[in-house]
């Protein structure tokens, strides 16, 4: 037997799932805004109270690489590209053999954009020009990296100062490679007298 449902029937059925349907989204905007007022979050945006971690990772990244060699590799140059504001791996006259590195735990807010300083334990300087020198060795040297927001993201924007920071490891691996590719009497002695110097170096490999 075939039951037709009458028209009031029908009508009560609709607004009874209307009204279900109207309850159910006031819950869920409740709930949004529920979540919104716990986090202190608009939904879409970064959790500013988490800015500080994300830029100090940043800093830490771009001086593990730069640790390892990256700024004195070329062929490196496309690991350490996005973390920086610049398009071209900088030129520098010199760099400092490093034995370790320590990030500031806690970045500093300047007016929109952070600052991290990173300590780094010096072995020795090579000057292009005038070769290794033990005249820094054991010395804390200080660097200040900025961080801005460029077009969404982190960026490194500076760094005070931006010559490199290898590893003794990396370091040694530069010179050998220039010695081997060279011809230059003169700069045969230069790098052979360096890598004497810094193979009697002992390195900290507590670099962090």
């Amino acid at each position: 037997m075939l039951l037709v449902m009458k028209p009031a029937v029908r009508g009560h059925a609709v607004l009874g799932c209307l009204r279900v349907a109207g309850i159910t989204l006031a819950c869920l905007a409740i709930l949004s805004t529920g979540a919104a007022a716990q986090f202190g979050v608009p939904i879409g945006q970064r959790d500013p109270r988490l800015e500080p971690v994300s830029v100090r990772e940043l800093v830490s990244r771009y001086c593990r690489l730069d640790y390892a060699g990256a700024r004195l590799k070329a062929a490196d140059w496309p690991k350490l590209q996005p973390l920086v504001a610049w398009p071209a791996n900088p030129d520098y006259s010199l760099f400092m053999a490093t034995s370790r590195f320590d990030v500031d735990s806690e970045p500093v807010q300047d007016r929109g954009k952070y600052l991290v300083t990173v300590h780094y334990r010096v072995l020795g300087k090579y000057d292009m020009n005038e070769g290794y020198s033990l005249d820094t060795a054991n010395v804390v040297e200080d660097v200040q990296f900025t961080v801005s927001e460029v077009n969404g993201d982190w960026k490194i924007t500076d760094a005070e100062p931006g010559y490199p920071h290898p590893s003794r490891a990396a370091a040694l691996e530069w010179l050998n490679q220039h010695l081997a590719g060279t011809q230059d009497p003169v700069a045969k002695t230069i790098y052979q007298h360096a890598l004497e110097l810094l193979q009697a170096q002992k390195s900290n490999p507590l670099a962090k």
